[in-house]
């Protein structure tokens, strides 16, 4: 299988999670450009206020399960400085999505990351509820 083809197959299936979780709306990115991070997926819900709560997700592959959030760190670095940028210019009371990063692992599933602006937190496997704080390893 080839890098675009698996990253295809991913977006699929990260896309069918969002749906079962309530977004209505999950878009592919085809510019796959977020004047910073380059997000595979954008999706939208509506809350039980009546706010809309958007979620971008990167999707990346690894060869193995990430043991601790140093190793999530170093993985996603990139990303992390890009998002560090993007956070340094936006006033901290101005509402934004939530950005995460999914990292598909062999069991073929997902580990979830959230990008803060105090870094990368863990997130409980999105197969299980996205964007609900996780324990941090």
């Amino acid at each position: 299988m080839t890098a675009v083809h698996r990253i295809q197959v991913l977006e699929r299936e990260a896309g069918n999670i969002l749906k079962t979780l309530g977004y209505g709306m999950v878009i592919v990115n085809d510019s796959r450009c977020f004047r910073y991070v380059t997000f595979n997926l954008t999706a939208c819900r509506e809350r039980e206020e009546g706010t809309i709560e958007v979620v971008m997700v990167k999707l990346k592959i690894s060869l193995h399960t990430i043991i601790s959030l140093d190793e999530a760190a170093i993985f996603c670095r990139d990303e992390i400085r890009c998002m560090q940028k993007l956070f340094d210019h936006m006033p901290p009371e101005v509402k934004h999505p939530r950005f995460e990063v999914w990292i598909s692992i062999p069991s073929k599933t997902f580990q979830s990351f959230e990008f803060t602006r105090n870094g990368l937190q863990e997130i409980l496997s999105p197969d299980e509820k996205a964007g609900q704080q996780g324990s941090a390893t």
